[in-house]
């Protein structure tokens, strides 16, 4: 069985990405992850990445502060 990648959605995406999943720009969104104000971030390899399962639980859950999430 093949699956075509454009079936596949990411489980981690970059914060480019993850900034526009959310609607704010990306200035806006390294604001944010300073002041605690997002999920987790991860490193993979030199890249910093947010699961896409993260951030969906976050705004779900009101988009609480990342000392309570």
């Amino acid at each position: 069985m093949t699956v075509e990648l454009t079936q596949l959605e990411p489980i981690a995406v970059r914060p480019k990405v993850a900034s526009a999943l959310i609607g704010v720009s990306l200035r806006k969104f390294h604001s944010m992850r300073a002041s605690g104000l997002l999920p987790p971030m991860y490193k993979l390899g030199s890249c910093c990445v947010y699961k896409t399962e993260d951030l969906k639980k976050w705004a779900e859950w009101g988009f609480p502060n990342l000392d309570r999430f």
